[in-house]
């Protein structure tokens, strides 16, 4: 028997009992649904639907299924559709009639969406967290890497020498964006629609401000369409995650390409690494190629939820359904991704000899054209000029570092001696002290900035 099948003079076909079944996912909700039955119960009792002793019974009730589902005590029927109907069967079976009452003035509709709501503000406050000491990894190994120059690269072709800190902390300032656009997303779920019922709102007097601040939500809905209807937060939440993947693997990415043989950077550590079947010396950076991966999924999650979305009408359809599954994968792959990378972060062998050795003397290139224009050449002709200059060195097989005074003057009588302290590499560095720059007290002042904000938020 179905708790909705009254009108029907025939049962479901079983296809399509398999078919419209949610509770193979949406048993995840079970803790929000038991709090927003318990917060109802007791809204019930206020408007004299439950006696005190009714109410009492059923919430301790409640919180019994909860702890015994947990413990693995909870024994769900084929007929339970979805959490929400497994939840009244064994309240009822538990306590009887005043199981039976609990839905008063409820829907499956708005008890739904408040359930996920409470779990999309949970779980992304969640991962809120989790970025929060993966940026905390980034700092560290900006501290201890604070010594060491390294290429930086555009177009994956050597461009300027930059600080490995300040490497780092440019993945700090992007997560710390992220982080923004997840705090976004909970205001965006912080609404209680129970009360709303399923379209027309619920037709008892219940008092909504207090059942919100029972369960926790600043704002109650303002329309109770809308209230049932809107997924907006849902897109939002998978938004944030596919935003967050996408930062995530493009670092992926560089300490991939980093930890190769032709890179030698770094070294992945070997909780981190797997190796081959068949090939004996491989160490593969899996764990970061995992991250790249997973970040098409977390793509695809928004884009499968924007599709089903975009087709729905007001109020309430059963394709709302399909909210849980991605947001569910999105959440649980992305905190494990998190915690992974973080992981990968602290544990990484950085290869200093192996950069230093790298360091290509035309990363310079661009010092020897700003001290032309420091000179009084216009930065255009003293582009063209150092571009010269390299050709020079590339025809002849020579470094740009090895030329003499006098061979700078051959190409511009602005070069004097003091050209030659622009050969240094922590010249260079010093050289872009500007803020937001890679010079050492720059990336002082970002580390500053970095441990401000993991500590106060602003």
């Amino acid at each position: 028997m179905k708790m909705w099948d009254g009108r029907f003079t025939k049962p479901s076909d079983s296809l399509m009992e398999r078919f419209q079944n949610s509770l193979f996912f949406d048993q995840a909700l079970i803790d929000e649904d038991i709090a927003g039955s318990i917060a109802w119960a007791g809204a019930l009792e206020r408007i004299g639907i439950f006696t005190r002793k009714e109410s009492e019974t059923v919430q301790a009730a409640l919180a019994a299924i909860g702890k015994d589902y947990h413990r693995r005590k909870v024994t769900f029927s084929p007929h339970d559709e979805d959490i929400h109907m497994a939840i009244e069967r064994l309240l009822s079976e538990r306590v009887g009639d005043a199981g039976a009452r609990l839905h008063t003035g409820r829907s499956r509709n708005d008890q739904a969406a408040t359930d996920l709501r409470l779990f999309v503000r949970k779980r992304l406050i969640d991962l809120q967290n989790e970025v929060t000491e993966l940026q905390r990894a980034l700092v560290a190994r900006a501290e201890t890497d604070g010594d060491v120059i390294m290429p930086g690269f555009t177009h994956l072709q050597q461009a300027q020498p930059i600080l490995l800190a300040h490497y780092w902390l440019s993945f700090f300032f992007l997560l710390e964006r992220d982080k923004g656009r997840i705090t976004n997303a909970v205001v965006a779920a912080d609404m209680l629609p129970l009360g709303s019922g399923a379209i027309a709102g619920s037709g008892f007097d219940i008092d909504r401000v207090r059942l919100a601040e029972t369960l926790g939500f600043t704002n109650v809905s303002d329309n109770s369409i809308d209230a049932v209807a809107s997924r907006d937060y849902v897109l939002e939440a998978l938004a944030a995650c596919a935003s967050l993947g996408i930062g995530m693997s493009r670092y992926a990415e560089d300490l991939i390409i980093f930890s190769s043989h032709e890179f030698g950077f770094v070294e992945v550590d070997d909780a981190w690494s797997t190796g081959s079947s068949m090939m004996p010396q491989k160490k593969n950076p899996d764990s970061l190629e995992l991250i790249r991966g997973k970040c098409g999924r977390f793509i695809g999650n928004y884009a499968r939820m924007a599709a089903t979305l975009k087709g729905v009408g007001l109020a309430y359809y059963k394709d709302l359904q399909e909210d849980k599954e991605p947001l569910f994968d999105s959440v649980a792959q992305m905190e494990m991704a998190l915690q992974v990378f973080t992981r990968v972060i602290a544990t990484l062998s950085i290869r200093k000899e192996r950069i230093t050795t790298d360091l290509h003397p035309f990363l310079l290139a661009t010092d020897l054209a700003d001290y032309l224009v420091r000179k009084g050449m216009p930065f255009r002709q003293a582009h063209q000029t150092t571009g010269r200059i390299v050709g020079h060195c590339i025809e002849r097989n020579i470094a740009l570092t090895s030329l003499t005074v006098d061979e700078l003057r051959g190409f511009s009588d602005l070069f004097s001696d003091d050209a030659m302290k622009l050969f240094s590499w922590e010249g260079a560095i010093a050289g872009r002290n500007v803020r937001g720059g890679t010079g050492r007290t720059s990336v002082k002042a970002q580390i500053r900035r970095a441990k401000k904000l993991i500590r106060t938020g602003q």
